[in-house]
């Protein structure tokens, strides 16, 4: 069975590292990666507030460094959330074309930068950055 296809390059390798990392024994790669699927299938609120992508965002950084402690969850819910916005965005209202660690600086200093959207959604000063940020032209 073949995950990884779905994903794009950064998120695959995200996938790819989540998968091979030490599986405790008695437990096959294959039924983790079945239950990854099936979170991947569960419903899940397209809406995040600012703050819980900002603690989510910090996972991923500890997920990169590889601190064993990282939460693997919340890194993933970070980066599928950037990936599918991007994906959306992709070709229509932004064309990106850098490494996805850019992004990850421009959203950071963003959030460093505008206190005032800690209480929003996510969605509302997202898109408009990425616009501005990578527009097509």
């Amino acid at each position: 069975m073949r995950v990884n296809n779905v994903f794009f390059a950064p998120a695959k390798e995200f996938h790819e590292r989540l998968i091979m990392q030490t599986v405790p024994s008695g437990i096959s790669r294959q039924l983790i990666a079945l239950a990854l699927l099936g979170l991947a299938a569960a419903p899940v609120g397209a809406q995040m507030g600012t703050q819980q992508f900002r603690e989510f965002g910090h996972e991923a950084e500890a997920f990169n460094r590889q601190d064993p402690f990282a939460n693997a969850y919340r890194a993933g819910r970070y980066n599928g959330y950037l990936a599918g916005v991007l994906d959306t965005l992709q070709g229509r209202s932004v064309c990106f074309r850098e490494c996805v660690c850019e992004l990850d600086k421009l959203v950071e200093q963003h959030l460093a930068g505008h206190p005032e959207i800690q209480d929003r959604p996510v969605i509302d000063w997202l898109v408009p950055l990425m616009e501005t940020r990578f527009p097509c032209k």
